[in-house]
């Protein structure tokens, strides 16, 4: 490595080739890789053979994959976010309740952090790998805030036009990507061209939840977070909340109390806080009033609503508005 590399912390950069016609070896291979479980595969109707090309670093990979099988598992935990395309076969995702089938050249997002089951009919395809904390430092050039976890919204399917741009940057950002003699500046530009390509792509929203809840223990817990911030302008009780991630009432209240110090009530009026402050630093004076913006997101008693923004926020909604 260069010292121009040291300098700038790059991360090391790898090329891996993995293939061969043992069906066992490779089923084995890909669940130790993704510590994952019930994996199985079965031939098809062809002689079987794989073959799986990966290169790049722990912020951007692609990985090539050629499979002449079936293959289906879970994996519970990724630690990183994944876009997949096919050149040929498809695939079926599930996540949760949710369950959605692939085929061709359109991308799809499996996102970190949330277990998924899949499905895989005989496929050559491709795949990025981002890095979750890459990602999340990416973001930041777009809300503003400090990095914090990138909650994207699976059921959003993205246009002709995002998929379009998609391929456009992906085609202009490969080989910096993958090739294994590239300046650590190109290099970067072309990882951060791909971070920021998945951002513009699917829906997304930043959800501050501490390391303490991103664990595979966790996930319902930190699940309730985001179905609070999703539905936020929606009328939902704390038992709504719980019902949405498999939880008893009781149960979420207890966990929210140990890991936040706070009940989902509460955490919900400072979801709603925020967007009453941002709803004002968007808004004109001349367009709207506080004790719209305080209705919209639910708070009627003007009083109440104004000491609770002034605690929260360190001014009142008033010169906020006032910016």
């Amino acid at each position: 490595m260069s010292d121009e590399s040291e300098r700038l912390d790059v991360p090391a950069y790898s090329r891996a080739v993995e293939h061969g016609t043992d069906l066992h070896e490779v089923l084995r291979s890909r669940a130790d890789h993704h510590g994952g479980r019930r994996f199985d595969a079965r031939p098809s109707g062809e002689p079987f053979s794989y073959r799986y090309v990966t290169a790049g670093d722990e912020r951007v990979a692609l990985q090539t994959s050629h499979f002449t099988g079936h293959m289906e598992g879970e994996i519970p935990f990724p630690d990183v976010h994944f876009v997949m395309w096919f050149r040929s076969g498809s695939a079926r995702v599930r996540r949760g309740s949710e369950e959605y089938r692939t085929d061709g050249s359109t991308p799809f997002l499996i996102p970190a952090e949330d277990s998924f089951e899949f499905e895989f009919r005989p496929r050559q395809s491709n795949l990025v790998r981002l890095g979750t904390e890459f990602l999340e430092q990416t973001a930041t050039e777009l809300h503003g805030g400090p990095a914090q976890r990138v909650a994207f919204d699976s059921s959003s399917t993205p246009g002709a036009e995002a998929i379009a741009d998609w391929r456009t940057t992906m085609a202009g950002a490969t080989e910096a990507v993958v090739g294994e003699v590239v300046p650590p500046l190109l290099r970067l530009e072309a990882q951060l061209s791909t971070a920021r390509a998945v951002l513009r792509t699917w829906r997304w929203q930043v959800v501050d939840v501490p390391r303490s809840l991103r664990t595979p223990g966790t996930v319902r817990v930190r699940h309730a977070l985001e179905y609070l911030h999703e539905h936020a302008a929606e009328a939902i009780s704390p038992s709504d909340v719980a019902a949405a991630v498999g939880l008893h009432t009781r149960s979420l209240q207890l966990a929210m109390s140990e890991h936040l110090g706070t009940t989902p009530s509460a955490y919900l009026r400072q979801v709603r806080l925020d967007r009453v402050r941002a709803d004002l630093l968007a808004a004109s004076p001349h367009e709207t009033t506080v004790a719209a913006v305080a209705r919209r997101w639910g708070f009627g008693n003007l009083g109440r609503f104004s000491a609770s923004y002034a605690d929260h926020v360190g001014e009142y909604p008033r010169d906020t508005l006032a910016r």
